[in-house]
């Protein structure tokens, strides 16, 4: 066990579902163009390949969150436990002052 305190900091999920979101807009459009679509079917393809990516980015975030969220408090507790563990008086050391009090008398 190290007694080193690592301060936990959550990573930052902010930017995952628009990077999600324009992945999938980025395949589509290749996909789209190479098959030489029309206009307004590339448009409908494009946007709702992008509201279901968002939907997908978003759950992937909030996923990501709560799986955070139990290792952040898993931690804590460990930190916790630690903590109080080294707050304890160890029974040697109260035996060896016993020991030592009747060797003195």
């Amino acid at each position: 066990m190290t007694s080193d305190k690592k301060d936990y900091t959550t990573p930052n999920t902010r930017p995952i579902p628009i990077l999600i979101t324009l992945a999938g807009a980025g395949i589509s459009c290749l996909v789209s163009i190479l098959k030489q679509l029309s206009f307004g079917d590339f448009v409908w393809k494009l946007l709702t390949t992008v509201i279901i990516f968002g939907i997908l980015g978003s759950l992937v975030r909030v996923f990501l969150d709560m799986g955070f969220k139990v290792d952040k408090k898993e931690e804590k507790d460990a930190s916790e436990a630690e903590d109080e563990e080294a707050e304890k008086p160890s029974d040697d050391s109260d035996e060896e002052s016993d020991d030592e009090k009747q060797t003195q008398e």
